[in-house]
């Protein structure tokens, strides 16, 4: 046991010594993006498909912190969505708001629609855009799957519309209908209607209309707030803008393209309030059961399961569930050691794999081979780690069973060749130990002949010819 707790430290020392090389050589090899020198400098591309939820959120943060950190001048988004959770939606439309980089909202492809929160978002957005056959509207709100007419809400959500559509200059009467009468356009309707500024079939002739074209901010005088609005670049010096984002050039740009990390796509499932509230239930039920009959698993599922229902709710954050995780899987696998149970250590295992996948970073500023490259090297280290402690559980085991079968009780029945002559004390061979023994009727056993155990006095064998 001395020798492999000294083989266990040795590889322990050497794993987390060499793992920052290894995952320094793997950034060095194909981590940040190399970006091409480009007249028209870097975009920011990424996508908001389906529900908008709290991981959708997290997602946007993501991105638009990339977008600084690259140094782009402008983001896009794709759009397609039903709607989603108000709390992520009006988080969103904050981070819109405040981005230093401004964003593009592009309902696109064809069939692509912006329902509900997907409206609200292009309404936040800096520069609106929509393709063919595209629609956004139907934003009155809804509870439990019915729609709300109590005007305390309703009129708080046309507020809220009409609020951000002011802020970007856009028709606010058009907005405040998206919310009373669920108000449906088309993109031809809507960049009539003075909600979209651009029509475009992809995202190259997006940009070419962007071309010329001038982002300020500036004081609008009917209002008297401070708004944004798109504009001929020639035409922005005559508002007296306190922002000027010219987009002359933007058909070069580089685009950087945000691939959707495996983390929020396992966040898109458990936030699901039905996967949630059942992960919940299952966790504190399975804690339960394994504290009543410990032993078979129900604990460790059931910690794992709550884990991951913390996740869902709210209340951890990725990074501190990774944090828990590895340290829940560390400490499995330690007591791992002490039952020889082994499913300890598939517990363990499993919160190495969670907590490496929650680790690995977002798509923004790396090349997707590098997040394919550290996700290979975080499971490939998992993995190492798991298959060590398996081995060190199999060695621990067998020694465990080696002791309990050379326990003297273990050896009554057992045969034997006697060592020395029993007068009636001497010694015997048996199960490959020497063993001292005694005659079990007092006689004389002759140096050589065969005995068979019948007894266990201490530490001494009590034996008979056999």
């Amino acid at each position: 046991m001395m020798r492999l707790k000294g083989i266990f430290l040795i590889l322990s020392l050497v794993s987390f010594t060499l793992l920052p090389t290894l995952l320094l050589s793997v950034y060095s090899d194909c981590g940040m993006v190399r970006l091409a020198a480009s007249p028209g400098g870097t975009v920011t591309v990424a996508e908001i498909r389906g529900e908008i939820t709290r991981s959708t959120l997290y997602m946007v943060q993501e991105v638009l912190t990339a977008a600084i950190q690259s140094g782009s001048r402008l983001v896009v988004f794709y759009v397609n969505t039903p709607g989603g959770e108000l709390g992520a939606v009006s988080e969103i439309m904050n981070l819109f708001e405040l981005s230093w980089v401004p964003v593009c909202v592009f309902v696109s492809p064809f069939g692509s629609t912006a329902w509900s929160g997907g409206t609200y978002l292009l309404m936040a957005s800096h520069i609106a855009a929509m393709s063919s056959g595209t629609v956004i509207g139907s934003c009155q709100p809804v509870m439990g799957g019915q729609p709300v007419y109590d005007t305390k809400y309703v009129n708080a959500m046309a507020a809220l519309m009409v609020a951000h559509a002011r802020l970007h200059s856009r028709n606010e009467t058009v907005a405040s209908q998206f919310v009373y009468v669920n108000l449906n356009l088309l993109p031809e309707q809507a960049k009539e209607s003075g909600v979209v500024e651009v029509v475009a079939d992809s995202l190259p002739e997006l940009f070419s209309k962007l071309e010329g074209k001038a982002l300020i901010q500036y004081v609008n005088n009917e209002t008297g707030t401070l708004s944004w609005m798109l504009v001929d670049e020639e035409d922005a010096e005559s508002y007296n803008p306190s922002r000027t984002v010219t987009l002359s050039g933007i058909s070069g740009s580089y685009m950087l393209f945000y691939p959707k990390p495996v983390k929020y796509q396992v966040l898109d499932f458990l936030v699901n309030p039905y996967v949630a509230y059942s992960l919940l239930m299952l966790g504190i039920f399975g804690l339960i059961i394994g504290i009543k009959t410990p032993g078979y698993g129900a604990e460790v599922g059931g910690s794992i399961s709550l884990l991951l229902s913390l996740i869902g709710l709210g209340v951890l954050g990725l990074n501190v569930a990774a944090l828990l995780f590895f340290t829940l899987g560390f400490i499995l696998l330690i007591l791992e050691l002490k039952t020889g149970t082994s499913v300890l250590a598939v517990g363990g295992v499993v919160c190495l794999v969670l907590g490496s996948l929650m680790v690995v970073p977002a798509g923004w500023l790396f090349t997707q081979s590098f997040v394919q490259s550290l996700t290979i090297v975080l499971l490939t280290v998992s993995g190492l780690l798991a298959a060590f402690f398996g081995f060190l559980v199999y060695k621990v085991s067998e020694t465990r069973k080696l002791k309990s079968e050379l326990e003297p009780e273990e050896l009554v029945g057992a045969e034997g060749v006697a060592k020395t002559m029993l007068n009636p004390r001497g010694q015997v061979l048996v199960r490959g130990e020497i063993w001292s023994a005694r005659s079990a009727d007092g006689s004389t056993i002759p140096e050589g002949s065969r005995v068979r155990v019948v007894g266990v006095s201490g530490l001494t064998l009590m034996v008979e010819k056999s």
